[in-house]
């Protein structure tokens, strides 16, 4: 009955890519529904561990899906920290900016004349803007996918543990 079950999802996993294919796809480019494939074959194949006869096979597949899982974590976390290091940077260069107009700033007349569409911006203002709203919505649309990704990946590896 167990290989009818096993014949059967293979045979699944062939017409749509299957569950297996998700372990193929670059850790951004996942889904929910590819990480819950993801645990349903590591699942799948503790459960295979448990019945015994295929064991060596079994704990094999495992042991590469539980790698593949890993490295998809790592990958992650390194996309995280390039990001991070992204907007650092771009935070200095944005002092060395603004200190560039305060110095400038010193040095010019006081009372600039301003058109129309213009208008003066303290930069002693902590409250000022400084990036656009699609910046701001761009930066927390990513943040938050990487946060539900890693909170993903962290239910997982609880699993496994």
């Amino acid at each position: 009955r167990e290989e009818e079950l096993e014949e059967e999802e293979e045979d699944e996993d062939e017409e749509d890519g299957g569950p297996e294919s998700a372990l193929e796809k670059s850790p951004f480019q996942l889904t929910a529904a590819d990480v819950y494939d993801i645990s349903s074959v590591v699942g799948r194949d503790l459960l295979q561990l448990r019945a015994g006869p295929q064991l060596p096979a079994a704990r094999a597949r495992l042991q590469f899906r539980i790698v593949r899982v890993l490295e998809m974590l790592e990958a992650l976390v390194s996309e995280s920290s390039v990001t991070e290091e992204q907007l650092r940077r771009e935070r200095d260069s944005l002092r060395r900016e603004l200190e560039q107009l305060r110095a400038a700033a010193r040095g010019s007349d006081p009372q600039p004349s301003l058109g129309p569409d213009q208008m003066v911006i303290d930069l002693t203002d902590p409250n000022r803007p400084r990036f656009t709203l699609q910046e701001l919505r761009d930066v927390l649309q990513e943040r938050n996918q990487l946060k539900a990704q890693l909170l993903v990946v962290q239910e997982e590896l609880q699993c496994y543990k």
